[in-house]
């Protein structure tokens, strides 16, 4: 006879996977995570055209200087720039020692997550979650990058933790006071920590006032003053200065969300900025887009029936995220929201196993079907990147090959998207890092003849790329060699990912 009971049924099944649900478990799916993390950064590739950029920020500039805009559009927190030109004093100038903070905040990271998800999620959503968390590609990528974005999930995870701790000690003097200076604290090693810091303490404001603690919500806008006047004193030194940036204002244009929308192409920024969101930052590939999106609003809906307080604290940061966005004061995009990622999988998770319930109810093997179905891809392409690192522009390569091939009487072509990550390299290989990179024409092609012509009858010219502008969908590496084919004779080609440098005797150059 057949056992109408569900959950009772579930019961020897569940109890086959108990490891999965054990605390040995989650330590493993940890330690993998800190694998691939340290396994990209011990690749040591080279640094990038933005990272160069900042990293020359952090080089050449004083500590005080640091404390005025940038250089190169550039914008860091102040306490980031800082630590990482502390470490370069301390280690020397090398990738390493630059990707060494973000690094460790990474790894703290997945530490951080663990402990906020297990006080929000059930044993097998916690899983999901930290499977997702620890192997999500961007991540792992960020971990190794020389900007702030690995620092912007530590904060935004230590803020989460602090609050909800808080909140379950509320009584106690020490957790208000702890979570007030790490706060004002983490304002200067982070910019988008302010929409967490915000999000939580209106949680718990709400929370003291349904509960009447009003002594208790006295003392903590009292103490909340300290991040307040943290916030305040930032913000002059800083980021004035930088909220005045028409520069990045202009460059971030796209990402601002349209608020309010005006046209049609407006409104189809939200689902498309929506969608967006769950490949990057969040990292799912295009065919379980459906199922994350799905699970998303699934654990949402989970999330407002059961635990509206929790639910409020993690999707709360995106809301306010994007209303600072419409106000052009932060864009909605990418990386900057990568601190937004383990909220997102926290709701994910929490729906892909309301899913797996709904469907064990009724085909126990369907349900797993239906978790692996989302976690095969970022798990497969996790062990893909583990054995083939993430090197997006490997121009450091392509610099010492031609160092070691080029004549002294050889002249250099810099093409103009390379320049900062030259200007970094160029002391280490022997380059004069003072040379003018080439015209920047995107929106008229013949220029970059022009530009070429300018070494007619000067024999070897090298030829230097990365960070290849594609616009309109020309690679313009490619559109230079057509001219230089048509015009020069190729002597000597190297090329590594996202670079390539190309020896071509210019003496016979002529105009066809």
């Amino acid at each position: 006879m057949g056992c109408t009971d569900a959950p009772t049924c579930s019961l020897p099944r569940v109890s086959k996977f108990r490891f999965f649900h054990s605390q040995t478990f989650n330590w493993c799916i940890l330690c993998f995570g800190a694998l691939l993390r340290i396994a990209q950064f011990i690749y040591n590739r080279s640094l990038t055209e933005g990272e160069a950029a900042l990293a020359l920020n952090i080089i050449n500039k004083s500590y005080a200087d640091l404390l005025q805009p940038l250089d190169f559009a550039q914008a860091a927190p102040v306490g980031f720039l800082i630590s990482q030109r502390f470490m370069i004093s301390i280690l020397g100038n090398t990738e390493m020692t630059l990707r060494m903070i973000p690094l460790i905040a990474a790894l703290a990271s997945l530490i951080l997550f663990l402990d906020v998800a297990k006080r929000i999620l059930k044993p097998t959503a916690l899983t999901i979650g930290l499977i997702l968390f620890a192997v999500g590609d961007h991540l792992i990528y960020f971990a190794s990058e020389v900007k702030q974005y690995s620092t912007d999930v530590f904060w935004a995870l230590c803020i989460i933790l602090l609050a909800l701790w808080l909140l379950k000690h509320k009584n106690s003097l020490v957790p208000v006071i702890i979570y007030s200076l790490v706060s004002a604290f983490s304002l200067w090693f982070s910019h988008p920590v302010l929409f967490v810091i915000s999000t939580c303490s209106l949680v718990i404001v709400i929370v003291l006032i349904k509960q009447r603690s009003w002594p208790v919500l006295a003392r903590f806008l009292i103490i909340m003053i300290v991040p307040c006047a943290s916030f305040a004193l930032h913000y002059m030194l800083v980021l004035a200065a930088a909220a005045r940036n028409q520069e990045l204002i202009a460059f971030w244009q796209p990402a601002f969300m349209p608020l309010p929308p005006a046209s049609f192409k407006d409104l189809t920024w939200y689902p498309y900025v929506f969608l967006r969101t769950f490949k990057f930052p969040i990292g799912f590939s295009v065919y379980t887009l459906g199922l994350a999106v799905i699970s998303f609003i699934f654990g949402f809906l989970t999330m407002l029936r059961t635990r509206k307080r929790l639910l409020a604290m993690v999707l709360f940061p995106v809301l306010i995220t994007l209303i600072v966005s419409g106000m052009y004061k932060y864009p909605f995009e990418g990386r900057l929201i990568l601190f937004l990622t383990p909220l997102f999988i926290i709701i994910i998770a929490e729906g892909l196993d309301f899913l797996r319930e709904g469907v064990a109810r009724y085909h126990f093997p369907s349900s797993i079907f239906v978790v692996l179905v989302l976690l095969l891809y970022p798990v497969g392409h996790s062990w893909y990147r583990l054995i083939v690192p993430r090197a997006p522009e490997e121009l450091r390569p392509i610099m010492q090959y031609v160092s070691a091939h080029k004549r002294s009487s050889d002249e250099i072509y810099l093409y103009y998207a390379s320049a900062h990550a030259y200007r970094y390299y160029a002391p280490r290989f022997g380059f004069d890092p003072d040379i003018q990179p080439g015209v920047e024409a995107r929106n008229d092609w013949t220029h970059y003849y022009t530009d070429i012509e300018q070494y007619t009858g000067k024999g070897r010219v090298w030829f230097l790329f990365s960070h290849i502008a594609t616009t309109y969908g020309v690679d313009e590496e490619k559109l230079f060699v057509s001219y230089l084919t048509a015009s020069g004779e190729q002597l000597d080609y190297f090329s590594a990912p996202g670079a390539a440098a190309y020896l071509y005797d210019m003496t016979s150059l002529s105009r066809q």
